[in-house]
């Protein structure tokens, strides 16, 4: 029942003035909520104390927490109104959903939508530009960042308080993390939301036409040249971002640096300076040390543009957001099939969550979109699953096998269908004579009893 929450947990902090995660006895290990400016910054104050100590008129049966770690059933909306430990009095309404790990409760995330502090209304906190108008302009925002990693959620709070203010922010993070995503939520929640949003990778322009791209031309500057304005002042009043900076010659980082610096811009064969007003975020795809020490970036512009930095981890990093993300990627491709897909059989689920995912979030993306022009059904199965991820040495399907054996190879005439089946039951008999009793075999393989049952019937195995 837990993965049917995951997708609600997912979007729960961008639509929530304030969130609480506890443990499995109600004691806080995350709290976040609005500062007086309506910036959502980490609570340390909470943290460490048991829900019912820091809400003292609360009980076991009116507190939400406790309630859903008693019946594992979540409560959506629940009006309350409650006075912390230091006696300040909140009313809000909380939607509160278990956490869950093999098929036991560990916890629960709950979010608040303020809507009076000591009888006063409250400022609309992280909700307070959504309806700014750059929806429209088909432009990510913290919504689309799919997580219920606390990291993660750090990392979102972290993009808003960036997003406040004008100083450069450089993202970090390698291919397919996310970095244009949130560059562009920086940009939704800042205060030049209404203006432009320029994205240019700079490693796909040849070095002789990046400084033209990105500052303009006059006419007659070189053959065929003509007046045109260059990404800076297509961006003027809002924000340039500049993806890939490290694929830049340094002779063209010099010149950016002059740019921002000196906020002001020349084009190519132009003598005329323009004022430009732009706030620049870049990414690199590499650990910035290691350019710098390899001279391939300058330290100098480096110090400049990460004034502000956000690391983004990878998604082995992430495992916990896998199954999140998958649901949220199925959903979007059930959005443009008539036949949808009800998601992925366990097995084949096992091995996506055991894949290293070197290319991150995007390649589990396309791993989705795959298995959606594959799938001849409405579960995605193993058959659905890219080759590369399925033969793959770190795949965990493969080193739980009793022998340490590959997959086998189709012998003539045999199907792929017919070869997944064999290994699937070579490996439930090797983890069956292994565990001993089938709760223990089943939770090995990540599956239901019932479904153990199934496929030893099936198979005609003997536990």
């Amino acid at each position: 029942m837990f993965t049917d929450y995951l997708r609600q947990m997912s979007s729960l902090y961008d639509n929530m003035d304030s969130v609480i995660i506890t443990d499995k006895d109600g004691v806080v290990e995350y709290s976040a909520a609005p500062d007086e400016n309506g910036v959502v910054q980490e609570n340390f104050t909470y943290v460490g104390k048991k829900i019912l100590e820091i809400y003292p008129e609360l009980t076991p049966e009116t507190s939400t927490i406790m309630r859903v770690l008693q019946t594992g059933e979540p409560i959506e909306e629940e009006l309350q109104e409650v006075t912390d430990l230091n006696g300040k009095t909140v009313r809000h309404s909380v939607s509160t959903y278990p956490i869950g790990l093999e098929g036991k409760i560990i916890g629960v995330i709950e979010g608040s939508l303020m809507v009076s502090v000591e009888g006063k209304p409250v400022s609309k906190g992280i909700r307070r530009r959504e309806e700014s108008g750059t929806r429209s302009q088909g432009l990510y925002d913290l919504r689309d960042i799919i997580t219920v990693d606390p990291n993660m959620i750090r990392i979102k709070e972290k993009i808003l308080r960036a997003a406040d203010g004008d100083s450069p922010v450089m993202i970090i993070g390698e291919t397919g993390t996310g970095k244009e995503l949130v560059a562009q939520a920086i940009h939704v929640n800042s205060p030049r939301a209404d203006a432009p949003f320029v994205s240019q990778n700079c490693s796909a322009i040849p070095m002789g036409l990046l400084e033209s791209t990105l500052f303009g031309t006059v006419k007659g500057s070189y053959t065929g040249a003509v007046d045109r304005r260059g990404l800076f002042e297509l961006a003027e009043g809002g924000t340039l971002f500049l993806d890939e900076l490290n694929s830049m010659e340094k002779g063209m980082q010099g010149k950016i640096l002059k740019a921002v610096e000196e906020q002001q811009i020349r084009r190519v064969g132009d003598e005329k300076v323009r004022k430009c007003n732009v706030r620049i975020v870049s990414a690199l795809n590499v650990d910035p040390p290691v350019i710098i020490d390899a001279g391939e970036f300058r330290r100098d512009l480096y110090y400049r543009l990460g004034v502000v930095q956000i690391r983004l981890p990878l998604l082995q990093e992430r495992k916990g957001d896998i199954p999140v993300l998958l649901d949220h990627f199925i959903r979007i491709f059930n959005q443009r099939r008539t036949k949808p897909i009800r998601g992925y059989s366990e097995l084949a689920q096992k091995v996506l969550l055991n894949y290293s995912w070197p290319g991150n979030v995007r390649e589990l993306r396309n791993a989705v979109e795959y298995g959606f022009n594959m799938c001849k059904g409405d579960i995605l199965t193993l058959r659905d699953v890219p080759d590369e991820i399925l033969y793959d040495e770190g795949t965990k399907v493969r080193r739980i096998s009793p022998a340490g054996e590959s997959y086998p190879a189709l012998a003539e005439g045999q199907s792929l269908t017919e070869a997944v089946e064999l290994y699937e039951k070579r490996v439930i008999e090797g983890v069956c004579r292994r565990a001993g009793n089938i709760t223990e075999a089943a939770r090995s393989l990540g599956i239901s009893r019932q479904s153990l049952r199934y496929k030893l019937n099936k198979y005609g195995i003997d536990l």
